[in-house]
Order: C-alpha cells, then sequence, then structure tokens
C-alpha cells in the first residue's frame, strides 16, 4: 500500500538523485549568474556611479568566472530601495557574497512553505512541513531561483506575508511589502486585497517605505528615471527566447512584432477577466492571492522561467486543499510549471534532472493530500511523462543557446546605453530567433498556470480568514 510517507520517501530519494548522481554539465561562469548583476550593482553604487548603466560592466568583468575578453554585461533592473543590499553585500568579496545570499535565499524557501501552509489552513507539523519543502525544491521556478541567486524567491515571501501578518502585524507587512516590490511581479497577486482594509494599509505604506529607501540611494525622483530604464529593457526584451510573456511566445511561432504585441494585449485582458471571475469565486483570501499569483504570467509583460515562483502559492494550497477532479486538474498544473521546459533545449545534459525533479514534485503534491488519491494521479503522471519525452525530443532537435556563450569577441558601440547593449547581446547570441520549439516548450508553462488558477476557481471557499 501507497501511504503518505513512502511517496515522500520516493520524493526524498528522487531529489538526492537529481541533485548528486544526475547533475548536469555545469555551465561555465559565476557562481549564481543573476547574483552577479546584484552585486555589481551594489559595487557601481558604492563608487557613485550609475548602477543602471553600462558602467556596472567594470564591477562585472571583475567576477570570477565571467569572460573580460569580450562583453558580457548583465544588466541590472531592480528597484533602487535594494541597492540598500547590495551596497552592503559589495563589501565582501563575491564568493562570499554569494554564499552568505544563498543562505538567505534557503532560509527564505523555508519561510515562504511555513507562511503558504498557514495562509492554506494547514498544521506546520514537520511532516507536513518536510512533504512542503521537497515540493518546493521539486518546483522548478524555485530551483533555478536558488541557482541563479534570484531575489524572486524572497520577494514572492514578501507577498505571502503581506498576506499572512497584515491583519495582527501591520508592520511586519509593511517590510513584507517593501520586500515584495523587490521583484514587481510577485506583488501583483495582492490586487485582490485592495479595498478598505489594513492589507491595502500595508502596501501603501510599503509602497512609501519603498520610495524613500530608494530616494536615500539615487534621488527623489526616481520612479521616473527607474520607470523609464524598465520600459527601455522591456523593449530589449520583449521577444527575447527567455521571455514567457504571451507575446513573446507568439513571435516565436511566427508572428509579426505587430501581431504578437496585438496578441500579448488580448491575452492580457482576457487573463484580468479571468482574475475577476476567480476573485469573486475565490471568497477566501489567501486562495484569491494564490489564483491571482498563478495568473500574473499572462499580465506581468516581463517575465522569466524563476519567476514562476509566484505560482508556488496556487501548488502547494492545491496539493492541500482540492480533491478529486480538481486535483487532477491541479496536479497536471503543478507537473506542467513545475518543469523548467526551456532548461530541456538549454542544457540537454540536464534532462535526467530534470525528470527526476518531476518525479519528486509528482510525489510530493499527491502526499499532501488527506488521501493520496493515487489511483487519479496516475493518469496524470502517465500523461506527463510522455510530454516530458515528447518535450526532449523536441528540444534535443532545436538547441538553444545559453547567454553569453555565443558572444565570441562582441563588443558593443562605447556610447550604446545599457538597453541597446542588452539587445544586441541577445542578437549576437541568438535569443532573438523565432523558434517555434521554443514557443511551444515555454507555452508548456503558462498552461500549468491556467490549470492551477482554474482548479481554484473550481474549488473556492466561502469563509474568511481575515
Amino acid at each position: 500500500m501507497v501511504t503518505r510517507y513512502s511517496l515522500a520517501a520516493a520524493a526524498c530519494v528522487a531529489i538526492a538523485i537529481a541533485l548528486i548522481a544526475a547533475r548536469p554539465v555545469r555551465t561555465p561562469g559565476p557562481l549564481a549568474r543573476d547574483f552577479e548583476a546584484y552585486w555589481s550593482a551594489g559595487t557601481t553604487s558604492n563608487t557613485a556611479a550609475n548602477p543602471y548603466g553600462i558602467a556596472i560592466w567594470n564591477a562585472e568583468r571583475n567576477v570570477a568566472g565571467v569572460d573580460a575578453h569580450r562583453d558580457e554585461m548583465l544588466p541590472f533592473i531592480s528597484p533602487p530601495h535594494t541597492l540598500l543590499v547590495w551596497r552592503l553585500a559589495a563589501r565582501l568579496p563575491y564568493e562570499t557574497a554569494a554564499h552568505l545570499w544563498w543562505a538567505v535565499l534557503a532560509i527564505s524557501l523555508i519561510a515562504l512553505v511555513a507562511a503558504v501552509l498557514r495562509g492554506s489552513g494547514a498544521p506546520i507539523t514537520p511532516f507536513l512541513l518536510l512533504i512542503a519543502i521537497l515540493l518546493a525544491i521539486a518546483f522548478g521556478p524555485i530551483s533555478s531561483d536558488l541557482a541563479l541567486g534570484q531575489v524572486a524567491l524572497p520577494a514572492f515571501l514578501g507577498a505571502v506575508l503581506v498576506m499572512m501578518l497584515s491583519a495582527r502585524r501591520l508592520w511586519s507587512a509593511v517590510l513584507g511589502a517593501a520586500l515584495a516590490f523587490a521583484q514587481p511581479n510577485a506583488a501583483l497577486g495582492l490586487a485582490g486585497r485592495l479595498g478598505p482594509n489594513r492589507a491595502t494599509l500595508a502596501i501603501l505604506l510599503g509602497a512609501a517605505l519603498t520610495y524613500v529607501l530608494g530616494s536615500l540611494i539615487v534621488g527623489w525622483s526616481w520612479p521616473l528615471s527607474y520607470a523609464r530604464a524598465v520600459a527601455e529593457h522591456s523593449q530589449a526584451e520583449r521577444f527575447s527566447a527567455i521571455q514567457f510573456g504571451p507575446a513573446a511566445i507568439a513571435f516565436a511561432f511566427g508572428a509579426s512584432a505587430a501581431l504578437a504585441t496585438a496578441i500579448g494585449v488580448f491575452v492580457s485582458l482576457f487573463a484580468i477577466a479571468a482574475a475577476v471571475a476567480l476573485a469573486r469565486a475565490a471568497r477566501e483570501p489567501f486562495a484569491r492571492f494564490a489564483g491571482l499569483s498563478a495568473l500574473v504570467p499572462f499580465v506581468a509583460g516581463f517575465f522569466h522561467e524563476h519567476d514562476f515562483v509566484v505560482a508556488f502559492a496556487a501548488a502547494l494550497w492545491s496539493a492541500i486543499r482540492t480533491t478529486g477532479a480538481t486535483r487532477a486538474i491541479a496536479l497536471a498544473g503543478t507537473l506542467l510549471v513545475g518543469f523548467d521546459w526551456l532548461g530541456l533545449a538549454q542544457r540537454p545534459s540536464g534532462i535526467a534532472q530534470s525528470a527526476l525533479l518531476e518525479a519528486a514534485l509528482f510525489a510530493a503534491f499527491v502526499a499532501l493530500g488527506n488521501r493520496t488519491e493515487l489511483r487519479r494521479a496516475m493518469p496524470i503522471a502517465a500523461v506527463a511523462a510522455v510530454v516530458i519525452a515528447g518535450a526532449a525530443i523536441l528540444a534535443l532537435h532545436n538547441p538553444m543557446p545559453v547567454w553569453p556563450d555565443l558572444l565570441a569577441g562582441f563588443r558593443p558601440p562605447a556610447t550604446a546605453s545599457m538597453a541597446a547593449v542588452w539587445l544586441d547581446e541577445q542578437r549576437a547570441n541568438g535569443l532573438l530567433a523565432a523558434v517555434p520549439a521554443w514557443g511551444a516548450l515555454r507555452s508548456l508553462s503558462l498552461l500549468g498556470c491556467a490549470l492551477l488558477a482554474y482548479a481554484i476557481y473550481r474549488h473556492p471557499s466561502y469563509y474568511r480568514t481575515a
């Protein structure tokens, strides 16, 4: 008989094999690649230079693992209040700072799991916490956050803390809101809490705190300059292969720039309508937040694989709360959004590891239910295995370059802006190619988000917790 304990053990074994024996060939470059931009932005800011400009390359080129013989500038685009942290980190050697940041991310993961468990109404027992942590480790976007050193993980934790603490600990919720604004996409799910309540007050005070802290670093007019930087960066990356928005995927399938943009707008409007319907159906605040967060990729306009951490609350909530056919839908959604589909094309040597993590994700999700419902879950697992096999074949026949592997001796014009350099880097690295296979792989993650949101819509809760 299959029990929750045997499923948890299977998840542990699959994760252990994935992380120890099935590790892919290491990608060249520094530790925690995205942390490179954070640390370098702090270094640049400490010298009174502009971290949002090409001056950041002067710091990045000295990071161990960066090839200084070519220009592989990684842009910094986080809000300026985060520079308070990055300036402190930059006072440490890069590797020391990266390892400390990984410790922060590990703590954030545990805190996120505990907060989502509480929001889902589950008792935080040691065994349940263990299974939920296994689910988080196997969840592809969170794995990417950890590997890259991404701020998206603690930012989404901040959004969850606003949901959990605003009714009882206002100022803690305010700090959570400021943390969420470190990655604005992470905060979009909080729209479902806007209204005459303490959560709205916490969000507004968090925004005010974010503004004041940013002003201490870059001046009082920073929202305008930062908005311009974000707009230019979004324009440079809008159709890149690393973007998961509907417009970028439509472009990959051959749509013109104008048509792809129109498709992106249409999908965003449809997602907003779906969000309104979900918000009306899900009366429980945390369920509403989880469902709306799962819809964020359709409206954000700027979204990478690691940003799908916003779907984790919906996945864990569904693993605990859903039953029957709704649970099967939620399981399918979790397996889709929790898998790094684009990584199959970028790192063929990681296919085995991804498959093992998917198996662990399946086992942990099933184990979190009141009943294992394994018989209903097995057809979903079989379909997932077929989809993974098909996606792997598709990816192997359509490999995708990993930035910055193909930049060779790339050198941009000395007077180019950060956005222009980043655009040229992507073009030189082959990331602006319209490849339908890459679009198909990315669309699977969006389908997973849609299924999770639909599962929450189908399973509304009619009591209020805040």
